[in-house]
């Protein structure tokens, strides 16, 4: 099934919002996991940090007031916020494979209706861990439709210049004029060589 960027279903889902919760949740991540680096601090102690504090973020940066596109409508533990009109919760998951238990579960507020199977009713932002060093941190925001099949999809690194969304659809090849290629005259580098004493 073709993946699309979720502003095609719904406006209000730029990329310049979905920025502001993907680089919020992965600066906490990268602060919280900087911090808790003692011998006490195990995985679990970490990842439960940062669910906590991420929790915390969301429902302070929705209230703040200071994006007025954001709507805290959960401040329960299955905290849902909305952008514009479309209701969001956070996992930190495997983004191909969701396994949490809440995943897929809606609680009252977060109850986006559709009776086509080609228009999302949930929205969920995952947050997938580096599996290895040299790899960074980056955050999904998927759509899923009635039968839980991802149907939008969009990504965020905190490295990558600028934001892209992932589907299926390849950008037409542009044509390159060849290469401009000159036979090399080795006579006249040797004496070029010779005059300046380097070796090519």
């Amino acid at each position: 099934m073709k993946s699309t960027h979720p502003s095609h279903f719904f406006p209000e889902l730029s990329d310049d919002r979905l920025k502001i919760i993907a680089s919020n949740l992965l600066d906490l991540r990268f602060s919280t996991i900087s911090e808790l680096s003692t011998k006490y601090d195990d995985n679990y102690v970490r990842e439960t940090a940062v669910f906590g504090r991420s929790r915390n973020m969301l429902i302070e940066l929705s209230k703040s007031g200071k994006y007025d596109w954001l709507e805290l409508s959960n401040p329960a533990m299955d905290i849902t916020f909305k952008i514009g009109s479309v209701p969001c919760r956070f996992f930190r998951d495997d983004p191909n494979s969701p396994g949490k238990s809440g995943f897929f579960k809606r609680n009252a507020v977060d109850d986006l209706f559709a009776i086509d199977d080609q228009q999302p009713v949930m929205w969920r932002f995952i947050v997938e861990k580096a599996l290895a060093e040299e790899d960074e941190d980056r955050v999904y925001f998927f759509g899923y439709n009635v039968y839980q099949e991802k149907i939008s999809e969009w990504v965020y690194l905190a490295s990558a210049p600028t934001l892209h969304s992932v589907d299926r659809d390849v950008p037409e090849s542009a044509l390159l004029d060849p290469a401009k290629v000159d036979i090399r005259d080795d006579e006249n580098v040797q004496d070029k060589d010779e005059k300046t004493g380097t070796n090519s």
